[in-house]
């Protein structure tokens, strides 16, 4: 898509974002004719939380800071996968993919900033415990990522309006289809092979988290007390899981089912469920990287690097989505469902997109480097092939 109708659709779809996001909730206390320390009652869309992002209190940083960095990465990031779309203006799966991995992301980036900021957080990055304590208290989590699964769409209709007036002259110019003519498409990676080896460098990173890291505990399916011991007020007895020192840093962004070996403490149906939905995960983004791999051949390096890391965030939501359905009973959240105020999808879906967000970029780089490492090897070699069959026509 040419530069102007992608800025068009992007300066549309952000201004919309923004007016929601700071006009939403100060809309609903006037209408409901209170100050501002109505309590509303929750507003939902297909069950997602409808205005939960938006802006309650302007005067503290926390409260709107977390909108705007939202909005600007969203905004960049809209516009990318937009001029990376098809010359011919039309509406594909895989860039209707891409936005919503897009949005997905900035709002895994923008989740954090808000308690980072926040006086009586003790800690910049949230651990597990106190993401689940945060949820508990307000009684919603993941309220960036709800927002982002729904708003994605407000582009749909204008995008879809422009295809479908594509033969009106100004839309035509728009969408830089006046000759008639449209853009080509990129080549394919040339062969299976190295598709491949591409796909299998960019789970690297998630495989090495699955087997080494991401040791955190985050079912109730547990043994609380180890009946071989004897009698004793050892705390490592008595607790459900303890994890290293390093582990518990990071756990606030790591993706619990994203594991596959037992913990001590954990009942064999809990961990069956956890791997199952480590499978899903890395399943899902096999297949998402080899899809991006398969038009990798002609384009900018960064979308390459950013398309995988779109990848992540949509495979960890593929994953939590069966995380919080079919696996709930087998290994129930902490906080969530019978345990917690908190809907287990809206736990769940939390901690996979932090995930992605964070850690998606291993992803894009190690595809990144296989596909460069390839490139120059088949350079290589390239120059000797058309020397022998030189030699062999002489």
């Amino acid at each position: 898509m040419n530069r102007l109708m992608s800025l068009l659709l992007t300066a549309g779809y952000t201004m919309g974002q923004a007016v929601f996001l700071f006009a939403c909730h100060q809309v609903r206390l006037r209408a409901a004719g209170g100050g501002p320390g109505l309590v509303l009652h929750d507003a939902r869309l297909f069950g997602l939380d409808l205005d939960g992002f938006s802006v309650r209190d302007a005067g503290r940083a926390q409260e709107w800071v977390p909108q705007l960095v939202f909005l600007v990465l969203c905004s960049v990031l809209t516009y990318a996968v937009l001029r990376s779309a098809p010359a011919d203006g039309r509406p594909r799966l895989r860039t209707v993919l891409a936005l919503l991995g897009a949005t997905l992301l900035a709002a895994g980036i923008a989740e954090p900033v808000g308690p980072a900021l926040d006086p009586r957080s003790p800690l910049v990055l949230p651990t597990a415990d106190q993401w689940v304590g945060r949820a508990q208290v307000s009684g919603v989590t993941a309220l960036p990522e709800q927002y982002a699964l729904w708003s994605c769409w407000l582009l749909m209709p204008s995008w879809a309006a422009a295809w479908l007036l594509r033969r009106w002259a100004p839309v035509r110019m728009l969408l830089g289809t006046a000759d008639g003519v449209a853009g080509e498409e990129a080549a394919a990676v040339s062969t299976v092979g190295r598709r491949r080896d591409v796909v299998c460098a960019g789970l690297i990173p998630m495989v090495l988290l699955a087997v080494a890291g991401g040791a955190v505990l985050r079912h109730t399916n547990v043994r609380h007390l180890d009946q071989s011991a004897t009698v004793t007020f050892a705390p490592e007895l008595w607790l459900p899981y303890h994890p290293p020192a390093l582990v518990e840093r990071w756990s606030g962004v790591l993706y619990p089912a994203l594991r596959m070996r037992p913990l001590d403490t954990e009942v064999t149906a809990g961990w069956l469920a956890t791997l199952v939905v480590c499978l899903v995960f890395l399943a899902v983004l096999a297949a998402g990287l080899s899809a991006v791999v398969r038009r990798a051949a002609g384009r900018h390096p960064v979308r390459l690097f950013m398309n995988c890391w779109y990848a992540t965030v949509l495979a960890a939501a593929a994953a939590a989505l069966v995380d919080s359905g079919l696996l709930q009973r087998a290994a129930p959240r902490v906080g969530a469902g019978t345990t917690g105020l908190v809907r287990p999808f809206e736990v769940a879906l939390g901690d996979a997109v932090r995930f992605g967000a964070v850690w998606g970029w291993a992803t894009g780089a190690c595809c990144l480097g296989a596909a460069w490492v390839l490139t120059r090897r088949g350079a290589r070699t390239r120059p000797r092939v058309q020397e022998e069959q030189l030699s062999h026509a002489e």
